[in-house]
């Protein structure tokens, strides 16, 4: 039965590195599962300082006439909305309120639904964001969510903006390009919307 041992040993051993790994890295792995609020919270942390510390840069380089923006994703980006509906991502909020107070406007892009575009101006603004400009997916037939991302982001360049950053958490939400940097937010695998 020396089989029967080497699993006994093998499943001990799984389980003890299992142990080992932080719970928020466990609930991750595990469908349907997500880390608390305040371990994504610490998740987000370092992605805002360095959008932050970004910005910081890129800004007082500008360029004479030079109309510089950062877009955001909406939802688990700008938004706590899985975790505390219509309250701001905190971190995010202090990068938005520094860009704007050196220059740069504030713009949003979202697959949320067009007919929600006075709702999610006030919600945006209730939680303490400039909007200087949103963006949703269109009546109707639309195309998938990178494409309307996209579409925003082109939408803002033909304005005159420079996209300096894009912020989201999702894949969909960089595909494409039409900006200079991107900083994600963690999704934990797509769980987290």
């Amino acid at each position: 039965m020396v089989t029967g041992k080497r699993t006994t040993l093998a499943l001990g051993a799984a389980l003890g590195m299992l142990l080992a790994v932080p719970l928020s890295a466990q609930a991750a792995g595990r469908p349907g599962a997500l880390p608390s609020e305040s371990e994504w919270l610490g998740d987000v942390a370092p992605v805002a300082a360095s959008l932050q510390d970004y910005l910081k840069d890129r800004l007082a380089q500008g360029t004479r006439g030079e109309k510089p923006a950062a877009v955001l994703d909406i939802d688990n980006t700008s938004l706590a909305t899985h975790y505390d509906r219509g309250k701001p991502v905190e971190a995010i909020l202090k990068a938005t309120v520094y860009a704007h107070e050196h220059g740069a406007a504030v713009l949003f892009a979202s697959y949320r639904g067009a007919d929600e575009q006075d709702s999610t101006t006030e919600e945006l603004r209730s939680a303490g964001y400039t909007v200087d400009g949103l963006c949703l997916k269109p009546h109707g037939d639309s195309p998938g969510k990178a494409e309307v991302k996209l579409g925003c982001r082109k939408k803002y360049e033909a304005q005159g903006y420079t996209l300096v950053a894009d912020v989201g958490n999702r894949s969909t939400d960089f595909e494409g390009g039409h900006y200079e940097k991107g900083f994600r937010l963690p999704d934990y695998d797509g769980q987290l919307s």
